[in-house]
């Protein structure tokens, strides 16, 4: 797995977040909460802008489905390479980052000890993951 991928997960999350406060901002101006489980919108204005509404809150919702089941898979695929890896501390690194999506500082708090964001930055970049 390379870093481009690692980095990967973390730019799929925020884009999930993203469109699910997208969704939610659909969902208040049309005034419904979602879809009904026949697929029929449940608005109090009838005609075709309810009509296109629930279409982008379809096609929004199904875009999100499938951004997560990337993002599941590509979790996978990290967590597989994290195991292969010889180093603790660069395990440690990468899923604090990556895995749970802390800043820099963040994943050196949760390390402790002497490591600095820095540290754990230039630990990640300098690491040989592209091979």
């Amino acid at each position: 797995m390379t870093k481009q991928e690692l980095q990967q997960i973390r730019h799929l999350g925020n884009e999930i977040r993203i469109l699910r406060e997208h969704l939610e901002e659909l969902e208040e101006q049309i005034g419904f909460n979602a879809i009904a489980q026949d697929g029929q919108p449940k608005g109090n204005k009838i005609g075709r802008p309810t009509e296109q509404q629930a279409v982008k809150l379809a096609d929004t919702i199904a875009i999100i489905q499938a951004h997560e089941l990337e993002l599941q898979n590509l979790k996978l695929r990290a967590w597989a390479f994290i195991a292969s890896l010889d180093d603790s501390l660069l395990r440690q690194i990468i899923m604090l980052r990556f895995i749970d999506g802390k800043n820099w500082v963040q994943v050196a708090n949760a390390i402790g000890g002497n490591v600095t964001p820095d540290n754990c930055r230039m630990i990640f970049f300098r690491a040989n993951l592209d091979d």
